[in-house]
């Protein structure tokens, strides 16, 4: 789910046909994706005729840090 909302957030344009290209999912499992996070966690998700926008990120997901996990800020190594 975050690797969607994350190519929706980046992208400028972020058609279905770009999303799947950025993640590597199939388009079917993008709009199941994107349904549960409005669903689940609250996102907005807004689609004018063929992009996708997030509006809201909701109550859930703090979009910072979502972002930081992603690109793999987040990823320290571990202190025994």
């Amino acid at each position: 789910m975050l690797a969607v909302l994350g190519a929706i957030d980046e992208l400028d344009i972020a058609t279905l046909v770009r999303i799947a290209e950025r993640t590597g999912l199939d388009k079917k499992t993008i709009i199941n994706l994107i349904e549960q996070a409005r669903t689940q966690a609250g996102v907005t998700v807004d689609k004018n005729e063929a992009v996708y926008s997030i509006r809201a990120w909701g109550p859930v997901i703090n979009r910072g840090g979502a972002l930081m996990y992603l690109r793999g800020a987040l990823n320290a190594p571990s202190v025994p």
